[in-house]
């Protein structure tokens, strides 16, 4: 299950390291206001979708909280039906759709699969119908004194 903090669950996003920083800045800065997730991945982890209204730590590479973020549109849809609204929230500067999709697709090749396989799910791959967790947020608090200290 995905660590909380003061109650509240975490949201890393990316792989640690230059790419989390690098989406977490985008973040920061007010560029990214969406991010996709895989809905099989939450139901191998036992979690439930984000909700609208819920509030999530987000973390750097360390596991650090840097600030906190408020969900504003949770929905599900088959990977083919992402639109380019969503792209265009994500704040990654993917010009279109068809780039989007290869560059998720790679992604999750190289990240989830061997993670479901290896859970038990032989053979399983990211097509067109996989379905995605779609999630829209706010930044709601990036001053560090209110952040939680350890």
């Amino acid at each position: 299950s995905f660590p909380t903090i003061n109650g509240e669950r975490t949201m890393e996003l990316g792989n640690p390291g230059t790419m989390r920083t690098a989406l977490n800045q985008l973040v920061l800065t007010g560029t990214k206001r969406a991010t996709p997730g895989l809905w099989e991945v939450y139901l191998e982890e036992g979690e439930p979708v984000e909700a609208e209204g819920e509030r999530l730590w987000l973390v750097d590479s360390d596991l650090t909280p840097i600030c906190l973020i408020e969900i504003t549109r949770s929905d599900i849809r088959k990977l083919s039906q992402v639109d380019l609204d969503f792209v265009l929230a994500e704040g990654e500067s993917r010009p279109d759709l068809a780039t989007w999709q290869r560059q998720q697709r790679a992604y999750w090749s190289a990240t989830a699969e061997p993670e479901m396989q290896a859970a038990g799910y032989d053979g399983w791959r990211v097509t067109n119908e996989t379905l995605v967790v779609c999630l829209w947020f706010k930044l709601v608090n990036r001053d560090s004194d209110l952040l939680p200290s350890d």
